[in-house]
């Protein structure tokens, strides 16, 4: 890695790498036959997993074995699930562009989550675990009516539509820089995959 030569103390400079990356050469780069046999295979390796669960255990499994396995599972496959939907392409876009841009100030939000994580597994977890309920909007029907769990589902819904687009926007933008696939080709592919993956 090499710096520019108008360098000046004091003043922040970008940092050049050697390459044949675009900003060195000025041509966009594109997918090669491998990469694109790489990415069919990223899509249809959860389609395949989807059809054969779906087809394995359609008749032998009733909604408290689909939805929570039984209540048996172990903290960590139960952790990482929770990750992983947790985590979204935004974050994993967002965040290195937040600390790149503004410093580290982002790594105050760790003492909030450490609280947050703890208050939820020591408080609220257990509380849904003897009620055997199986979500928030269960519970709130029990704690006040139906129609605080119906106003609370509706809210969820809402929210989960506007925030969707973003999600899928995000990847699908990146995506058809490096690649150079169209971007609605990018957001409908990885949208159908994800919906008949769910669906199954």
């Amino acid at each position: 890695m090499t710096e520019l030569s108008c360098y000046r103390p004091g003043v922040p400079v970008e940092p050049k790498f050697d390459g044949d990356y675009t900003h060195n050469t000025g041509q966009i780069k594109s997918f090669t036959l491998l990469d694109i046999f790489i990415f069919t295979l990223s899509l249809l390796i959860p389609i395949i997993i989807g059809f054969y669960q779906g087809w394995r255990r359609q008749h032998s499994m009733n909604f408290d074995e689909y939805m929570l396995a039984r209540r048996s599972m172990s903290y960590l496959p139960v952790g990482l699930s929770l990750l992983s939907t947790f985590l979204s392409a935004i974050a994993a876009l967002g965040m290195p562009a937040e600390i790149y841009k503004h410093d580290t100030l982002w790594i105050w939000t760790t003492p909030a989550y450490l609280i947050i994580s703890l208050a939820t597994a020591h408080i609220y977890m257990p509380v849904f675990y003897h009620l055997e309920i199986n979500s928030v909007y269960e519970y709130l029907e029990l704690r006040f009516n139906r129609t605080v769990r119906t106003v609370g589902s509706c809210l969820f819904i809402i929210q989960t539509i506007c925030y969707m687009p973003i999600v899928l926007y995000a990847p699908s933008l990146a995506f058809s820089e490096v690649s150079g696939l169209n971007l609605w080709g990018s957001i409908v592919t990885v949208g159908l995959v994800c919906t008949l993956y769910v669906t199954v």
